[in-house]
């Protein structure tokens, strides 16, 4: 018996890319994910508020999943290819609300940002985020915003890791999307 003719289809948009492989009647889709930084919103397709299920869906099943050793009522789903973990929150009915990330691949206004100068970044392509509180640590320094809820990571003058959560409101209550 001789293997069935594939059909292979690829499209680019942007720093996306879908692969459709088509063999007689099973069509198997691969997609890759963006890694766009959307402030107050979330990180490529994946938005703040969304389920576990929804984010399966997007991605696979998570390599590991494993409860918050800060909050036992936050659940975190992490992709080890992704280099990036997702924090469900089960007291507001396990939406997302928080995403941290080492991706290289994470971009801001087109810019990569990982492993970039934290000085270049702020001034360029994070300029249009405002009011950024630095902090420094002994080993580590971060710059946060509270109103779009991002902490950028530093090591070494360079930004090592994403973190987003959920915005607040004044009276400490999430802006869900």
């Amino acid at each position: 018996m001789s293997p069935l003719p594939c059909l292979v289809e690829g499209i680019f948009y942007g720093r996306d890319f879908c692969l459709s492989l088509m063999c007689g009647r099973t069509i198997n889709m691969l997609y890759f994910w963006s890694m766009q930084l959307k402030p107050g919103k979330g990180l490529g397709d994946i938005t703040f508020g969304m389920l576990p299920t929804t984010v399966v869906k997007l991605l696979g099943e998570p390599d590991k999943i494993f409860i918050s050793d800060d909050e036992e009522d936050e659940f975190i789903y992490q992709y080890n290819e992704l280099r990036t973990m997702f924090t469900f929150y089960k007291h507001e009915s396990d939406r997302l609300g928080y995403i941290r990330s080492s991706n290289p691949e994470i971009t801001f206004n087109g810019e990569l940002l990982m492993d970039q100068p934290i000085k270049k970044m702020i001034e360029g392509p994070l300029k249009t985020i405002k009011d950024w509180q630095a902090e420094e640590y002994d080993f580590f320094d971060t710059y946060m915003n509270e109103k779009n809820w991002i902490v950028l990571n530093v090591e070494y003058g360079r930004i090592s890791d994403i973190e987003i959560g959920v915005p607040l409101d004044g009276d400490e209550v999430y802006l869900w999307l």
